[in-house]
């Protein structure tokens, strides 16, 4: 048993181009392996360690997402409505009626990366990362003083540590560039390459967008995405290389 975990760097300024590279990429370091929880082990055909930087008409793109993606349907097959429903997620009334499941409930998560953001818990309680971050760009408008303490974690050591489940993605920061332009980092460390790195990059930046960068009359110029582990599972595959082989 070997792990090759290769590390790879990509700067576009395409989004769509951008996911195809990282297909490429991580299909030409195939290598099936078992990953996750023992009790429950996931195959993995490729994986590759990435960091992405996506810049001027991408970023665009991203928050074009929902009707973006769908002008690829030979190589995004997934359709509007399955990006809008992650888009969607990022909304206090999705967290709410997250909440009113019960337990065992089919449709209700482990956790969600914007009740983290939202309410993550602290020893008085809930903190508000979203709004903290909102203000604290705010605070580097207002004193013209740039900072590289902002940031949202989603990680809480005492439940993930030991979960089954615990979030991919690990923190968000954001610093101001200028004025009137953000630069916005997201950390992973695990992905699903094929399913999910899109969608992912759309829901997530299109929420920053909404309720840190516009509030602060910004606009986010660049995103920079890293993850540990960037993989392809072995049952998507062979679609995988069909959207590479298909793309023009």
């Amino acid at each position: 048993m070997r792990r090759n975990l290769k590390t790879v760097f990509i700067k576009e300024g395409d989004f769509m181009r951008s996911w195809i590279k990282l297909l490429e990429h991580c299909i030409k370091n195939e290598s099936l392996i078992s990953f996750g929880d023992k009790d429950d082990p996931k195959k993995m055909r490729a994986e590759i360690c990435s960091r992405v930087v996506l810049e001027e008409t991408a970023v665009e793109q991203i928050i074009d997402g929902v009707n973006y993606l769908s002008k690829y349907r030979k190589q995004f097959p997934f359709g509007p409505q399955y990006v809008q429903h992650y888009v969607e997620e990022y909304s206090l009334e999705y967290i709410e009626k997250q909440a009113m499941l019960e337990e065992g409930d089919k449709g209700k998560f482990t956790y969600t990366y914007y009740d983290r953001f939202r309410r993550y818990p602290t020893s008085n309680g809930m903190l508000d990362q979203v709004e903290a971050l909102k203000n604290n760009v705010a605070q580097q408008i207002k004193n013209g003083v740039f900072s590289n303490r902002h940031q949202m974690i989603t990680w809480i050591p005492e439940v993930d540590t030991f979960s089954a489940e615990p979030p991919c993605l690990q923190r968000v920061w954001v610093t101001l560039i200028e004025k009137g332009s953000i630069e916005v980092h997201l950390d992973w460390r695990s992905r699903d390459l094929y399913g999910a790195w899109h969608v992912n990059l759309v829901a997530i930046i299109n929420m920053i967008d909404r309720d840190i960068a516009k509030p602060n009359n910004c606009k986010i110029v660049r995103v920079i995405d890293s993850c540990n582990s960037l993989h392809i599972y072995n049952g998507d595959f062979d679609q995988a290389k069909s959207s590479v082989e298909s793309f023009i």
